[in-house]
């Protein structure tokens, strides 16, 4: 069996050092209960334990994590990054609804680009 360093969590912040998609979490979730089920979400993922409607693979690099929770539907838009350290760097965090999904992930994509031109 292969040694496999565990990925870890690291969340976007701009290049002033910002952490914008901590403060999206916190301000769409407040401290709810979803917060604990976004913990655990993302816990799966970093061990590669994800049930198929955990996570969905939209095309050059981006991924969404998907938490229902009461009604809601929440999602974390992120990436994997392998160079060195196996890194999964959320970019992006929102409720769905109202349209937000598409303005969302061109956000996210945006900041993936940005992080990009900065390594």
């Amino acid at each position: 069996m292969e040694d496999r360093s565990k990925a870890k969590w690291q969340l976007y912040t701009t290049p002033s050092g910002a952490e914008v998609v901590s403060k999206e979490i916190h301000e769409v979730l407040q401290g709810k209960p979803p917060l604990l089920e976004l913990g655990h979400l993302m816990q799966r993922i970093e061990d590669g334990n994800v049930l198929d409607r955990d996570v969905k693979h939209l095309g050059r690099g981006l991924k969404e994590a998907r938490l229902s929770y009461a009604g809601n539907e929440y999602r974390l838009y992120y990436t994997v990054l392998t160079d060195g350290e196996h890194l999964l760097l959320g970019l992006k965090f929102h409720k769905k609804g109202g349209g937000a999904q598409k303005r969302a992930i061109d956000a996210a994509r945006d900041r993936l680009a940005e992080w990009r031109s900065r390594i």
